[in-house]
């Protein structure tokens, strides 16, 4: 097998990315290759090269960044089929191992964990049909948040929270309702909403839980229609429900089901801002949204399980 690590320098702090690659370096047992990203965007490139020159060989890439990283590299392998993903997390958001029991998490930035760890199949949201998404796919109050987050990315050096912090009260003055018309089975919702969320994983923007718990290999993805609200400033109570888990709050204003597939299409028929994955992404027209039951092939530390659905 073949080990390859996906660096994303900007994601860490410091000099995260030269003590990384100190730390491969000990790993005298396997077959590695290390490459940086240059530039937001450029896993893509990497990833094309990466298969082109090992295109007979089993590959583990390891994702060392955030949720965006992980995000951009499965969207560019040709075959989900062929290879391992890790996620080594050392980003602003590393939303998606919040599925696993808190004391397993901090074991997935433990490099030994995952270079002798463990694989297990998971979902991933694939959108338009062609898009893939591990963790989330929404819009409205969060998709401010990281068009904000951007703003403030440079006070990481403080600490990886610090642009969420400064970011969050800005993106709840700032959100808009946007009137949509959602397509789930034989429901069908035309509304101005404040969000809409479908997940495979609960947690966005690092500490928003959507939902009390996440299943990941049952094919089925969870939903929330939040509608709007004539009140000013209603989005900052409504977050903070989510922060603290207060869902009961909610029950007047949110939607809550399960869903294999949904589709969601602005009324106006404008583009429409939501966060991907940590990525900000604008899509017009219909957007589809579809659960792949056990499409990607996760590397997990050694005795980490998920129940099987």
């Amino acid at each position: 097998m073949i080990h390859v690590f996906i660096v994303n320098p900007m994601a860490g702090r410091g000099d995260f990315a030269e003590k990384l690659r100190k730390k491969i370096s000990e790993f005298k047992d396997i077959e590695y290759y290390i490459f940086d990203t240059r530039n937001a965007g450029y896993e893509g490139e990497l990833i094309n090269r990466i298969q082109h020159i090992f295109e007979d060989e089993k590959l583990r890439i390891y994702c060392c960044g955030g949720s965006g990283t992980i995000r951009n590299i499965l969207n560019d392998i040709d075959n989900l089929d062929n290879v391992e993903v890790a996620f080594f997390p050392c980003g602003l958001s590393n939303d998606f191992l919040k599925v696993f029991p808190k004391n397993e998490q901090k074991r997935f930035s433990v490099l030994e964990e995952l270079i002798y760890g463990d694989v297990i199949d998971v979902d991933y949201i694939r959108y338009n049909n062609k898009g893939i998404a591990l963790n989330t796919f929404s819009m409205g109050i969060d998709s401010a948040l990281i068009e904000c987050m951007e703003k403030y990315r440079f006070l990481n050096t403080i600490g990886n929270i610090s642009p969420y912090l400064w970011a969050l009260p800005v993106a709840l003055l700032k959100a808009r309702t946007t009137k949509c018309e959602v397509t789930i089975g034989d429901k069908h919702y035309v509304d101005d909403f404040t969000e809409i969320f479908y997940g495979n994983g609960n947690v966005l923007g690092g500490s928003v839980c959507v939902y009390d718990e996440a299943v990941v290999n049952d094919g089925v993805g969870k939903y929330m229609l939040l509608r709007a609200d004539a009140r000013r400033f209603w989005s900052i109570p409504i977050a903070f429900n989510l922060i603290k888990k207060k869902y009961y709050k909610m029950k007047y204003t949110a939607e809550y089901g399960d869903a294999q597939c949904i589709y969601i299409r602005r009324i106006n028929d404008g583009p429409i801002k939501y966060n991907v994955d940590g990525e900000l992404l604008t899509f017009g027209g219909t957007v589809k949204l579809e659960m792949v039951k056990k499409g990607l092939h996760f590397v997990v530390p050694k005795g980490v399980t998920l129940d099987e659905q």
